[in-house]
């Protein structure tokens, strides 16, 4: 090393214009995103090289999005070869040959250069590629076959022109047996060479896209497979996804020299490379003319080639005579016409292709070990394409020139250097490179290894910061060092000829362009992105200098640029004061243990060792603060030393800090000096110079001297303070070289920091100076910057002698605590140290924190732990009892006493348990409202606020570590064979068994054969080292799969997102075959007892694939069940997709019926309308309808001619006696039309059913009255009673009532009751029915008991199954008592109010939440509690007024208006007032209480108004405004009143509401004429109203209010007074003027109201 030959070249820079953003589109699809980008690309890549290939050229670098081609002559190989002992030997310049014959090979090669830009120019600019997930689908469906019965297509199991297969050359033979389909076209040009070798092989002709009308390239074929589009992808599908690639390209030629530089290392086969830290290669072409080419490269513009003042000279100007002069440059255009002609591979010499793979180890370091790894987990070469987010670590070395002698050799040191160090942090050098920006290193932290880490950005920034400091010290200058932290794209591209395993993104580029900067030269530079991964966990290892925002090339923002100055832990002493003891939460019995075990502790000290375990975020650190804090009450000494992952691999790190934590305590004033010994002067002077400074360990960074000119970037000093001191500042290069330098020793000389540290240590002990120059070396070795300090046994033993006399000495007088943190990283040499400190220092306390050591290997704490002074904690997050408790805390202001079971589980989900999550979820809940309070319960408010933005933006606050990128680093962890365990158990969800895994691969295949005594659980726990699997707990099916008893072992992943995040890893073929597979192994087992089991299993899998008729038939089979078993959204779920997969796939309708079709949208509109989702639901049940041929009225003549005829064949029907009767028991009754008619009679009567139920709720008359005769004829037609028909003939009885029919009424009711009660159930929508019909005729207790019939008809199981029924029927029993004033005393009616928001809860439903708001609010407004009412008015105005319907909408318009008119605010009185009155008239006539609540409220809030305008109205002017905006709401208002059937109510208030018209006016007359009017109907009210407290009493205030004789006004405010206290409701909020001499008649005092509020978040 280095090898070095040159010889003329040309070299070609082609350039991809528009890479970058479509790497960013495909970033955001996920993983699915870069199997679309990988093969896309890959394709664009194949033909790029296939073309330079022809051409005579060869690819040597992939640069992100440009590739760097050489065409020169092929080197002899018969001269230039290696050496016999496979050493790389530099070959001779060629023989010299004559002028005019290399003048010839020079044009030649500048030809066969300039032909292959044009030709790339002409074939891959303008290049559309897509990225259309549904085309992408398509693609991948499999193959399909056609008329001929051939094969048309193929996935992408491995792409049959060679792209998929192995860049080992050794593979390339495989495609030979190439198959592609491009064109149709092949040509087998060579034969393939035998095993072991690197053949040519077959070269497949290229195919030649025509341009489109606008010269454009569409790109027609993929992967060697012709696209196929099909119809259901739109132009604006392809528009939206779709991207035109343009190439430009520059070219230069003259002398280009070819070097390798790097370390050859060893001579390891594949497997060993992995392990050893040598050995990487690195090809590449340099020379004089690659400096020109970035000149050239920015003149070209899209589809040009920009041609070199130097090339240009070997050009014949005649052969190309439209080019054009630029700059000293000679532009060629792309006007070549495209043909069809293929491109057959031309004659090359072979001979070093055919070189056998096995005969040279060292061609496998030409690779990072990245790539190997993922080569020997996928030895078919088929490893996916991923997007990681990795640190990129970016080395220019400045204006060296790799093509001189002096140029190669600092290259040589430079690449040995970073190889040295990115290997011993686990990074990977990617690519050694010259090309416009100079020589440049690219480095990448986090590809796919085993030894993946949970903080790469540290690991880069550890690297960048050792290679600095190598570079420097090898004399190397003016290099730059950056690093961006981001996503790339990391895929196997080329083809059988050039291969690499590229990674393209753009975190490269960033990192390429912020080193243009001034101030990056030799130091490290970079991005915000990398800052914030290196400081989230604020451990002190990185110290950053901003350097401002700066533009940069291709960026449209500034980019903040930050500079590493500094690397490496700092001396730290946790304060306790800056600890909030009082916000933690859980884990009390733990905690406890630990402060009782410290109090034994402090008593009888013996060894005593405490650990604390758990994974990340478990809480390890409240333990920690709660032993500071114990320590700061008591006076302990704590000492704490803390590892890191990036110095895993250093030795005695832990003890670095160990030591100035104890220096720290030996200078306690409390631990006195042991007496004086012979080197008192020296120790005198030393002591003297310490103290006379007032120097202690964490102040002497700023006064004594510092730790050497390479502890910081120059210039840029390092930052010290009383908290924090750099590490270096004890134990710097500095220190050690000058104490080698002092020769004999020279205390008064050479006194530093490290000797008064331990001059002081010494003094104090007693100990003599035979110590001083040995301590002195060894502590001081452990700065340097070698990962293995220089010291042997001796210098070991000597060190932790010196510790454990420190500790014991110090402990003698004080109270020592020792902690040590993240032990799980503590190399060896620190354990064993932690191991003596235990052994012979019985009187310190030991705690140790540490991560499971399952999950790090064996366990090197067994020592410290198997004694009886030992406590260990072992932490696993948060269990519910502690989460609910800490909700209790958060929510204690809001009165909460009881936490949901479902809200618990939301936040353990979220948090894992971790502490810190768990308290900031809590708070975050509290804050975005996503919780509601009913009656001292904490609800949630539905699944459907988890999908809304903010609730988002609360989990990506919450949970800010990469939990996808720490799982994926597990994974990758493990050993190959557990890989594919877990890929396959990921597709089989959260719960599997083994059997199932089995369907698709054998166990033996994957975890090997179990050895005797040994079972497949038994391998599974041995391989799962991160406990990604556990056994489950409950068993979620009851089919066994399997006779053998271990393969039904049931296993379930640990959390969801484990599974997930495998599950996104797998290739999209590979994934589409497992479900395909597991779809027809559960075919298999499916029998009808079994439905609830396998239905749901298989149809999950075979949504995952492309096989369109299962997927149909499997949505509609489990669409049935869920609707029959009340699943109400799991239906609406599967036929949503199911009809999205009718509308969307091709030919999908042609798989189903007219019929199915129309009972698909019949499905989906009755799960809708059960579910109250009403106005989704109307259109699919009309669509329903109209394909079964009942159409729907379009205009109101068609309305009219509809509802006559229904109407006549009804009653002509009924009347005749052919409408189906009573079926009597033991008889039945037969259809009168045949099997397949009477299926579609009684689905047009289930869809009609549900219509009723929507225009019944929707308050419209006619359409009710239409459905609701529909249903009775088609019934009649059937000629079999069912439940339908009888809801049907109870709502044509309550329409007719509606009409003041009321005998008709009470005759249909009579005869629907009686077919109820005859078997033909109506799931409680007849009584529910028959108790507002009983109420309006004053049955208040028989309308009470219809009602409480209906609620328990309307659940199956204890589970509502009837919505509509159930809300209906709280709604009206509530609303009644509410109007009886009873509502407080009557608990179990409130507490359906409760049990109805909790359903809405659990079935995603706003309507029940909104329907239990405002009963709720109605009365707070009549007990008058307006401060508990302010929250409910919040919500409803922010959160449920904007998407109610319409007679939901008037009803809170109406409390709305009381509502502020109560408070005052009488604007908002008018708005809300009057908006109900400009929309009330749109509401039709419903057996429903709230357009009488509403009327009823606004009425009141217009009474309010008057008492606001004055006391008394007899003389007082009157806004003439309020005036006329009152006849204009009160119009409609009374309109509605005297329509509404609940007469009894409404006329009382449309009594009252007439009367304002009177009050409002000037004038005593008019006030006697207003309270005439009230007088006249109170006596027909008060019959009509007995019973309904509320009403009788309200009215009795207006009438008290308004006499104008003083004992009436008495008599009526005492019958009021009786009658609102009866209602606990105070009198005095409605009594508003007595009369002086009034007295309140006396009331016997009753129970308080068991009614508590519900108050909404």
């Amino acid at each position: 090393m280095p090898f070095h030959y040159t010889q003329f070249g040309a070299v070609l820079m082609v350039d991809i214009v528009g890479f970058s953003q479509m790497t960013s589109t495909a970033s955001s699809k996920g993983d699915v995103g870069a199997e679309m980008l990988s093969s896309q690309i890959g394709a664009y890549f194949d033909l790029a090289i296939r073309i330079i290939e022809y051409h005579g050229g060869d690819v040597v670098k992939f640069l992100g999005d440009a590739l760097l081609v050489v065409f020169q002559a092929d080197p002899v190989c018969d001269d230039h070869q290696t050496d016999d002992s496979n050493n790389l030997t530099p070959m001779d310049s060629p023989t010299t040959e004559e002028p005019a014959a290399a003048s010839r090979r020079s044009k030649v090669t500048v030809r066969k250069a300039v032909e292959c830009g044009l030709e790339l120019l002409a074939r891959l600019s303008n290049y559309r590629i897509y990225l259309s997930e549904k085309e992408f689908s398509r693609k991948l469906s499999g193959p399909s076959v056609d008329e001929n019965g051939q094969i048309t297509g193929s996935g992408f199991g491995g792409n049959d022109d060679g792209s998929y297969n192995n860049f080992f050359p050794s593979n390339v033979n495989q495609s030979g047996n190439s198959n592609s389909q491009w064109n149709n076209t092949y040509t087998n040009a060579s034969v393939i060479s035998g095993n072991g070798s690197i053949g040519a092989s077959s070269f497949l002709s290229v195919p030649i896209n025509r341009p489109n009308s606008n010269g454009n390239h569409n790109n027609n074929h993929n992967n060697g497979i012709t696209t196929r589009r099909s119809s259901n992808i739109t132009p604006e599908d392809l528009l939206e996804d779709s991207f035109e690639l343009q190439l430009h390209m520059a070219m230069s030629a003259g002398p280009i020299s070819n070097i390798i530089i790097g370390d050859i290392g060893l001579e390891n086969g594949l497997d060993n490379l992995l392990l050893q830290t040598t050995g990487r290669l690195e090809y590449a072409i340099c020379g004089e003319q690659m400096s020109t080419i970035d000149d050239a490269l920015g003149m070209a513009r899209a589809g040009e080639l920009t041609i070199t003042a130097a090339a240009w000279s070997f050009v014949n100007p005649t052969a190309y005579p439209w080019y054009e002069e630029r700059r000293h440059c000679f532009i060629l255009k792309n006007i070549q016409s495209a043909n069809d002609d293929p491109l057959l591979r031309r004659i090359r010499n072979d001979k070093l292709l055919n070189t056998s793979v096995e005969s040279n180890p060292h061609y496998y370091k030409y690779i990072n070990k990245s790539a190997i790894h993922r080569l020997i987990l996928y030895p078919d070469n088929t490893f996916p394409a991923q997007f990681r987010t990795v640190t990129i670590l970016f080395v220019s070395l400045g204006d060296v020139k790799p093509w001189t002698r002096e140029g190669l050799d600092t290259c040589q040191k430079a690449i040995y250097q970073v190889h040295k160090v990115t290997s011993e942090y686990e990074g990977f050098i990617q690519q050694f490179a010259v090309d416009d920006k100079g020589a440049t290193l690219l480095c990448a932290f986090g590809l796919p290894y085993p030894r993946s880490h949970e903080r790469e950005a540290v690991f880069a920034a550890k690297s960048a910061w050792v290679i600095r400091r190598r570079l420097l010290a090898e004399g190397i200058h003016g290099f730059k060092i950056s690093l961006a932290t981001g996503v790339i794209f990391t895929s196997m591209i080329g083809n059988e000829f050039r291969r690499d395993p590229a990674i393209v993104g753009d975190t490269i580029v960033i990192a390429v362009r912020i080193l243009k900067f001034d101030y990056a030269t030799e130091s490290v530079v970079c991005d915000d992105a990398t800052k914030e991964a290196c400081t989230s966990d604020h451990d002190g290892l990185c110290e950053f200098e901003e350097m401002g925002e700066e533009f940069v090339k291709g960026k449209m923002q500034r980019i903040r640029i930050w500079r590493l100055v500094h690397f490496g832990a700092k001396k730290q002493i946790r304060r306790p004061d800056d600890i909030l003891v009082d916000e933690t939460i859980g884990y009390e019995p733990e905690r406890e243990r630990v402060a009782q075990f410290i109090k034994t502790w402090e008593k009888e000290p013996d060894k005593n060792t405490i650990l604390v375990a758990g994974p990340r975020g478990s809480g390890k650190s409240m333990f920690y603060q709660q032993i500071c804090h114990i320590a700061d009450r008591n006076d302990y000494n704590v000492c704490s030393a803390a590892s890191a992952e990036v110095e895993k691999n250093t030795e005695y790190y832990l003890c670095k800090f160990l030591l100035l934590g104890l220096f720290d305590i030996m200078q306690k004033r409390e631990i006195p000096y042991a007496g004086r010994t012979h080197l008192d002067l020296g120790i005198a002077f030393g002591q003297a110079n310490y103290e006379s400074q007032n120097l202690t360990p964490t102040t002497m960074a700023s006064t004594i001297i510092s730790g050497g000119p390479d502890e910081s970037v120059a210039g840029t000093p390092c930052s010290a303070n009383s908290f924090y001191s750099p590490i270096g500042s004890y134990f710097g290069p500095s220190v050690r070289s000058s104490m080698v330098s002092s020769s004999p020793w020279d205390l008064s000389t050479y006194i530093t920091k490290l000797q008064s540290l331990i001059n002081v240590s010494l003094q104090k002990m007693g100990e003599g100076d035979e110590m001083m120059h040995m301590l002195h070396d060894i502590i001081a070795a452990l700065s340097s910057d070698n990962s293995a300090p220089v010291m042997n046994d001796r210098d070991d033993q000597m060190l932790a002698d010196f510790i454990v006399r420190m500790l014991n000495y110090a402990s003698s007088f004080v109270k020592i605590i020792v902690m040590f943190e993240d032990v799980q990283w503590t190399d060896n040499k620190s354990l064993h140290i932690i191991q003596v400190i235990h052994e012979r220092c019985p009187a310190v306390l030991v705690v140790i924190f540490s991560r499971p050591q399952r999950d790090y290997g064996s366990n090197p704490l067994h020592g410290l732990t198997g004694h009886a002074k030992h406590l260990e904690i072992a932490l696993e997050g948060l269990k519910r009892r502690e989460i609910e408790l800490a909700l209790l805390k958060t929510f204690e202001d809001k009165n909460v006493t009881r936490i949901n079971p479902a809200v618990i589980e939301l936040v353990q989900e979220k948090t894992k348990g971790n502490p810190k999550f768990v308290k900031n979820m809590t708070t975050m809940l509290k804050d975005f409202c996503f919780v509601n309070i009913v009656d001292g319960e904490l609800l949630t408010t539905g699944k459907e606020s988890i999908q809304t933005p903010s609730y988002k933006n609360m989990e990506e606050m919450l949970v800010k570590q990469d939990r996808k990128k720490m799982i994926l680093m597990q994974y990758d962890r493990m050993t190959a064979r557990f890989q594919d365990f877990l890929k396959i158990a990921s597709c089989l969800g959260q719960q599997f068994s083994l059997a199932e895994v089995a369907a698709i691969r054998p166990l033996e295949t994957m975890l090997g054969v179990p050895e005797p005594g040994r079972s497949f659980p038994t391998m599974i726990s041995d391989l799962d080292m991160f406990r990604f699997l556990s056994l489950a707990t409950e068993q979620l099916m009851n089919v066994q799969f399997s006779d053998n008893v271990s393969m039904n072992t049931l296993y379930m992943f640990s959390s969801e997102s484990t599974a997930k995040d495998i599950y996104e890893s797998i290739p999209y073929e590979e994934r589409v075959g497992y479900h395909l597979t597991m779809g027809q192994f559960y075919e298999a087992f499916l029998e009808p007892a079994q439905f609830s089991d396998l239905l749901p299993l298989i149809t999950r899998h075979y949504l995952k694939t492309d096989h369109t008729e299962k997927k149909i038939k499997y949505l509609m089979a489990i669409s049935a069940f869920d609707l029959k078993s009340n699943m109400l959204s799991d239906a609406t779920q599967s036929l949503t997709e199911l009809i999205q997969i009718l509308d969307t796939v091709r030919g999908a309708t042609n798989l189903v019926s007219q019929e199915d079709l129309a009972d698909i949208y019949g499905m989906k509109g009755e799960a809708l309308s059960k579910r109250m989702r009403i106005e989704e639901a109307e259109p699919a049940l009309l669509d329903s309808l109209a394909r079964y041929g009942v159409h729907w009225p379009k205009n109101s003549q068609q309305w009219k001619m509809a509802l006559f005829v229904e109407k006549t064949k009804f009653i002509f029907h009924y009347h005749g006696g052919t409408t189906p009767g009573l079926v009597l028991p033991g008889k039945s009754v037969k259809a009168k039309v045949d099997a397949r008619t009477q299926v579609t009679l009684q689905r047009i009567i289930r869809v009609l059913g549900c219509l009723q139920n929507i225009y019944f709720w929707k308050t419209e008359p006619n359409a009710a009255m239409l459905s609701t005769l529909y249903t009775l004829n088609y019934s009649r037609r059937l000629g079999l009673p069912s439940g339908e028909q009888t809801v049907s003939l109870g709502r044509y009885a309550i329409l007719n009532y509606f009409k003041g029919n009321h005998h008709t009424c009470r005759e249909y009711m009579q005869k629907a009751r009686l077919a109820n009660e005859a078997g033909e159930g109506t799931e409680g929508m007849l009584p529910s029915m028959q108790g507002y019909v009983e109420y309006c005729e004053g049955h208040r207790e028989r309308a009470h008991a219809y009602l409480s019939e209906a609620i328990n008809e309307s659940k199956s199981f204890g589970v509502v199954s009837n919505l509509a029924t159930y809300y209906r029927s709280v709604t009206l029993k509530c609303s009644y008592r509410m109007w009886e004033g009873s509502f407080n005393v009557h608990p179990e009616d409130s507490a359906l109010l409760r049990a109805m928001s909790a359903v809405a809860i659990q079935n995603g439903d706003s309507e029940g939440e909104t329907l239990f708001a405002i009963p709720t609010l109605a009365n707070l407004l009549l007990q008058d509690r307006l401060r508990d009412a302010e929250s409910w008015v919040v919500l409803i105005e922010r959160f449920i007024l904007p998407k109610a319907r319409l007679m939901n909408r008037l009803v809170m318009h109406g409390m709305l208006s009381y509502y502020y008119a109560k408070m005052g605010q009488f604007n908002k009185t008018r708005i809300y007032a009057t908006l109900l009155s400009e929309r009330i008239s749109d509401q039709g006539v419903a057996a429903h209480p709230f357009p009488l609540m509403s009327c009823a409220f606004v009425v009141m809030a217009i009474f309010v108004l008057l008492d606001s305008a004055s006391p008394s109205l007899v003389n007082s002017p009157v806004d003439p405004l309020l005036a006329s905006d009152t006849e204009l709401i009160l119009r409609p208002v009374i309109q509605c009143l005297s329509q509404d059937p609940f007469q009894p109510v409404s006329e009382c208030f449309m009594t009252l509401a007439d009367s304002i018209r009177c009050f409002i006016l000037q004038g005593a007359h008019h006030q006697r004429e207003g309270y005439q009017k009230l007088l006249r109907d109170w006596e027909r009210s008060r019959s009509q109203t007995q019973g309904i407290q509320f009403v009788q009493a309200y009215y009795l205030s207006k009438l008290g209010q308004y006499a104008d004789v003083a004992e009436e006004k008495d008599g009526f405010y005492s019958e009021a007074y009786v009658l609102f206290k009866r209602m606990s409701m105070d009198p005095t909020d409605w009594l508003t003027d007595p009369s002086p001499n009034w007295q309140p008649p006396f009331v016997a005092e009753l129970p308080l109201p068991e009614f508590s509020v519900p108050t909404p978040s």
